[in-house]
C-alpha cells in the first residue's frame, strides 16, 4: 500500500472510464494525527485489495481527494484550523467527491454531531478507533456500492449516448432512402417521359414506311423499305417495354375493369403473333375449358399483353412444332367440377398456360428470367434480341391482377409458362353460341385431316359438341384409306400444310373420290391471304378456315359449306314497353337542360312519345331563367353545362326555394362512378340517369317521381344503380336497335334522325377538340361534349376515346393527347361510315 503516491487510476477524468474493470478499493484518511494514520494503515495491512492513502493537512484535503479519486473517505471531524464537517461541506460541493463515500470518525458518540455530520452528507459514523474487522468491513461495504454506482451511471450514459446514435443514424438513413426513392421515382419518371416522347414518332415513322410499301416499289427499294420498317418495329417494341416497366415502377399503372369475352382476348392475342409463326410453319392453337365465364370483368388490354408477350417468346425460341395456350380454373378453386359461379361478386382464379416445343430454358437458369434487363444467357440477345424487360413486366402485370407467373422447363424440351389472374365473371353472360349444340349438324360425319394432335383435340372436341361424328387422319395415306371404306363424310376439314404432301393435291383427290354430290372440302391455312390461298381459289376452293383455328370462324364456315343455318343466342326482344298514355296518368310540367343537341333531341322525343311536351335549355342559366317564369314538376340536368353546371344549379336552387316549391331534380350524365353519383346527392339531385339516355330509363324515373313530387329520395335506389363499362366494339347494337323502334317524325324513325343528326354535328365537334389542344379546360369541355353525344348513339369506342382525352386534359397531360386524337379521328370515321350503312 502507498501511503502518498497518487494511484495510477486517478489520471482517469472522464467517468465514463471509471473506475476500470480491475479497480480496487482506494482508501483516503483525513486526520492529523499520524498514530491514527499507523493504526488504520496497520488495519489493512493484510488486506491486499485495499490501496491505503493518508492526508494530515486539511488544506490539502479537497485536492488531494480530487487528484486521488478514493473510493471511501475516512474523515476525523476534529482538525486543525478547521472542523470536519466544513471539510465534508466542501467534498459534498466540489463535482468530482460529492458523491465518494465518506466515512467521519469521531472520538465521541454524540447524536446531535452525528446528526449534523449525516445531515451534510456522510455515509457512515465511527467512534475512532473501531475493531480492525469492522472498519474493513464497512470500508468494502461502502466501496462496493460507490463502484457499482459509478458503473451503472457509466453504463447508462454509455447507452444514451449510443441510443442517441443510433436516432440519428435512423433519421440520416431515413434521409437516404427518401432521397433514394425520389431519384428513383425520377428516373422512371423521366423514362416514361422520354419514353412515350420517342414512340409517338416511331408511330409516324412506320406508318410513313407502311405507306411508302403499299405504294409501287423496286425490289431493291421495297427490301430496304422492310428493312426499315423491321427496324423502326423492335425499336418501338424495346421502347414499349421501357414506357410499361417505368410506369410499373413509378406506380403510375392503373388496372382498368371492364367486361370482355376472354375468347375474343386470346383470340386477339394469337392474331398478333400469327404471321411470325406462319413464317416458321408453327402451329397456334388455344384450348379454353368450356366451364370458364364467356364474359370476365378485367383489364383486357393487360391480359392480352401477357399472353403477347409469352406468344412471341414462344414462337422466337421454337424453330419447329408449335405453341398452345390452355385456359381453366386454377387448382386453387374450391370444386371446379361444379362448374363456375354465376354471381357477378364471385371472383375466379383463372389458370393460363403457354406452351412450346422451343429450344427451353436450362434449370440453373431460370432464377434469371423474370428479373429486369437480364436474359438466360448472354448470347439470347445476339441471336434473338430482346431488353429482357418482357417476363419481369409480365411478372408484375401478375402480380397486380391478383396471381403470379412461373415455368417449367429445361434445356431442348420446351418451356410451359404458366400464370394466374384473378377476375370476377360477368353477370347474364351467355355461353357462346360455338358453345352450343347445333342441331342442323347432328349426325353430320366429318373428316379431319390435321397432323398436329392439338388442333384434332380442338377440332374433336368443337364438332362432337355441335353434333357432328368426327373421323380423324394424319396424314394423306390414312384419309385416302378412310376413304375407300366407303363411310358417308359430309364434308372433309384439310390441312394444306401437311408434311411431305400437298395438301390441295389431298383436297382435290377427296372431292373427286365422292364425286359431285358428295364430299364437301374445308381448307385450313395457316394465314389469311397467302399464296397457298390463292392457289386454293383457283382450284375451286371456295371455303378456307384460316389458322390459329376460332370456333366461331369454324362454326360459321362448316355451316356455310353445308348449307345451315347457325343456331345463334336466343335475345330478347331489344324495344322496352313504351307507356304511350303515361302523361295522361301523371300530368308534369318537365324542362330538360343538355348543351349537346343530339342529347336534347334524344330526351325530348322520349318524353313526346310517353305523351310530354318538354321545355328545353342548353345551359344553366337558361334553366333558372326558364324556372322564374314556370313553375316546372320535374327537371332533367346535364351535369356539365357552360356557364353554370347541373351541380351548381342544383345548389342554387335548393338555396334560393322551399322544398314545397322545388322540382325534382334528376341528373344526366356519362360519368357512372360512385364519386359522381355523390357529388351528385351532395348538390341535391333527386335521382340519376346516365347516358345513353333509354327510354326505359327516363320512363321509370317519371313512374318513380310522377305521383308525389315531395317523396323522400330513395339513396339506396340511387347508389345501387353501377355504371356500365364499354366493352372492346365500335357500336352497341342493342341500343340502335331500340332507337329503331322509336318513331321520330315523318317517314323517319329515332335512330334515322338521330344518324343525321350526328353527321352533322360530330365532324365539327371533332374540329373544335383539335383546336382545344393547347387549352386542358377547353379540350376537357369539348371532349366530354363528343362523348356526350357519341353515347347517344352506343359510339363506343369513340366514347371511350373521348374518356380518355377528357381525362388526360384534367390530369393536364396535354402530351398523351396527340396520339388518342389520331386514334378518335379514325374511329369517328369509321363509325360515321357505318352509322351511315345502318341508316337506311
Amino acid at each position: 500500500m502507498n501511503s502518498n503516491a497518487p494511484n495510477p487510476a486517478s489520471g482517469l477524468a472522464n467517468p465514463v472510464e471509471w473506475p476500470a474493470p480491475d479497480y480496487r478499493t482506494m482508501v483516503l484518511l483525513v486526520d492529523d494525527q499520524p498514530v491514527v494514520g499507523e493504526a488504520v494503515r496497520r488495519a489493512f495491512a493484510a488486506e491486499t485489495d485495499i490501496d491505503f492513502h493518508y492526508c494530515s493537512d486539511p488544506r490539502e484535503a479537497v485536492a488531494v481527494a480530487v487528484s486521488l479519486r478514493p473510493t471511501v473517505i475516512l474523515l476525523d471531524l476534529v482538525l486543525p484550523g478547521t472542523d470536519g464537517l466544513t471539510l465534508l461541506n466542501q467534498y459534498r460541493a466540489h463535482p468530482l467527491t460529492r458523491d465518494i463515500p465518506i466515512l467521519v470518525l469521531s472520538v465521541h458518540d454524540d447524536p446531535v454531531i452525528k446528526s449534523r455530520a449525516f445531515a451534510l452528507g456522510a455515509n457512515d459514523y465511527l467512534v475512532k478507533l473501531p475493531d480492525a474487522i469492522e472498519l474493513v468491513a464497512r470500508i468494502r461495504y461502502h466501496s462496493r456500492a460507490y463502484i457499482n454506482q459509478v458503473q451503472r451511471d457509466a453504463a447508462y450514459r454509455a447507452l444514451r449516448e449510443s441510443q442517441q446514435k443510433l436516432m440519428e443514424n435512423n433519421a440520416a438513413l431515413a434521409t437516404l432512402n427518401q432521397k433514394l426513392q425520389e431519384a428513383t421515382l425520377a428516373k422512371t419518371e423521366f423514362l416514361a417521359n422520354m419514353s412515350h416522347e420517342i414512340r409517338t414518332p416511331m408511330n409516324g415513322v412506320i406508318g410513313m414506311v407502311n405507306l411508302l410499301l403499299a405504294t409501287e416499289l423496286t425490289e431493291e427499294q421495297r427490301e430496304y423499305a422492310e428493312a426499315a420498317r423491321n427496324s423502326a418495329e423492335s425499336l418501338l417494341a424495346i421502347v414499349n417495354d421501357i414506357l410499361d416497366f417505368s410506369k410499373i415502377e413509378s406506380g403510375k399503372l392503373e388496372l382498368e375493369s371492364h367486361p370482355f369475352e376472354l375468347h375474343a382476348c386470346i383470340e386477339q392475342a394469337l392474331e398478333q403473333v400469327a404471321p411470325r409463326a406462319a413464317e416458321k410453319n408453327l402451329d397456334l392453337a388455344y384450348l379454353l375449358d368450356d366451364r370458364l365465364p364467356r364474359v370476365i370483368l378485367g383489364d383486357a388490354t393487360r391480359l392480352r399483353q401477357i399472353l403477347v408477350n409469352l406468344l412471341s417468346n414462344g414462337v422466337k425460341f421454337t424453330a419447329a412444332g408449335e405453341v398452345v395456350i390452355e385456359v381453366q380454373y386454377a387448382l386453387t378453386e374450391p370444386d371446379p367440377v361444379a362448374g363456375p359461379p354465376h354471381s357477378s361478386q364471385d371472383t375466379c382464379l383463372l389458370h393460363f398456360s403457354v406452351r412450346d416445343t422451343g429450344i427451353g430454358i436450362p434449370l440453373e437458369k431460370q432464377d434469371r428470367l423474370f428479373k429486369s434487363f437480364q436474359q438466360v444467357d448472354a448470347s439470347t440477345a445476339r441471336h434473338y434480341g430482346g431488353t429482357g424487360l418482357g417476363l419481369a413486366i409480365c411478372r408484375r402485370l401478375c402480380e397486380l391482377m391478383g396471381g403470379r407467373i412461373w415455368v417449367e422447363s429445361d434445356a431442348g424440351k420446351g418451356a410451359t409458362f404458366h400464370f394466374t389472374v384473378r377476375t370476377r365473371s360477368a353477370p347474364t353472360a351467355s355461353p357462346a353460341f360455338w358453345q352450343c349444340a347445333q342441331p342442323m349438324l347432328s349426325g353430320k360425319h366429318l373428316l379431319l385431316v390435321e397432323d398436329n394432335p392439338t388442333n384434332q383435340r380442338l377440332v374433336r372436341h368443337r364438332a362432337q359438341q355441335w353434333g357432328f361424328r368426327v373421323s380423324t387422319a394424319a396424314t394423306a395415306a390414312e384419309a385416302l384409306q378412310l376413304l375407300e371404306q366407303h363411310v358417308p363424310i359430309h364434308v372433309a376439314l384439310v390441312d394444306q400444310q401437311l408434311p411431305a404432301t400437298d395438301g390441295l393435291a389431298l383436297a382435290r383427290q377427296i372431292r373427286d373420290y365422292s364425286g359431285p354430290a358428295g364430299t364437301v372440302v374445308v381448307l385450313l391455312s395457316s394465314l389469311p391471304l397467302r399464296q397457298e390461298d390463292r392457289q386454293a381459289a383457283r382450284a375451286g376452293f371456295e371455303f378456307i378456315v384460316h389458322k390459329p383455328i376460332r370456333p366461331a370462324q369454324l362454326l360459321d364456315t362448316l355451316c356455310r359449306a353445308l348449307g345451315v343455318p347457325i343456331q345463334r343466342e336466343r335475345r330478347g326482344p331489344p324495344t322496352p314497353s313504351l307507356d304511350a298514355t303515361l302523361a295522361q296518368r301523371l300530368p308534369l310540367r318537365l324542362l330538360v337542360a343538355d348543351d349537346n343537341p343530339v342529347n336534347l333531341q334524344v330526351a325530348r322525343t322520349i318524353l313526346r312519345k310517353l305523351g310530354y311536351q318538354a321545355d328545353a335549355a342548353t345551359n344553366g342559366r337558361e334553366v333558372l331563367s326558364s324556372l322564374e317564369k314556370n313553375d316546372y314538376d320535374i327537371l332533367f340536368l346535364d351535369v356539365q353545362m357552360p356557364e353554370l353546371d347541373g351541380l351548381e344549379v342544383a345548389r342554387l336552387i335548393h338555396q334560393n326555394r322551399p322544398r314545397h316549391k322545388r322540382p325534382r331534380l334528376i341528373a344526366l350524365t356519362g360519368a357512372a362512378f360512385a364519386s359522381d353519383r355523390e357529388k351528385c346527392l351532395a348538390a341535391g339531385m333527386d335521382d340519376y340517369i346516365p347516358k345513353p339516355i333509354r327510354l326505359q330509363d327516363i320512363q321509370n324515373a317519371l313512374e318513380r317521381w310522377g305521383p308525389t313530387c315531395l317523396r323522400e329520395f330513395d339513396t339506396t335506389t340511387f347508389l345501387a344503380r353501377m355504371p356500365q363499362a364499354a366493352p372492346e366494339t365500335l357500336l352497341d347494337r342493342s341500343l340502335l336497335e331500340e332507337l329503331r323502334q322509336i318513331p321520330a317524325g315523318e317517314h323517319l324513325n329515332m335512330l334515322q334522325e338521330l344518324i343525321d343528326l350526328y353527321h352533322q354535328t360530330a365532324p365539327q365537334q371533332l374540329h373544335q377538340i383539335r383546336q382545344s389542344v393547347g387549352d386542358p379546360i377547353q379540350l376537357a369541355f369539348q371532349a366530354h361534349s363528343l362523348k356526350s353525344t357519341s353515347m347517344s348513339l352506343g359510339a363506343r369506342k369513340v366514347v371511350a376515346l373521348c374518356q380518355r382525352i377528357e381525362r388526360a386534359a384534367r390530369s393536364n397531360q396535354i402530351d398523351h393527347v396527340p396520339p388518342l386524337l389520331h386514334e378518335l379521328e379514325l374511329a369517328l370515321q369509321r363509325t360515321l361510315d357505318e352509322l351511315h350503312c345502318l341508316r337506311d
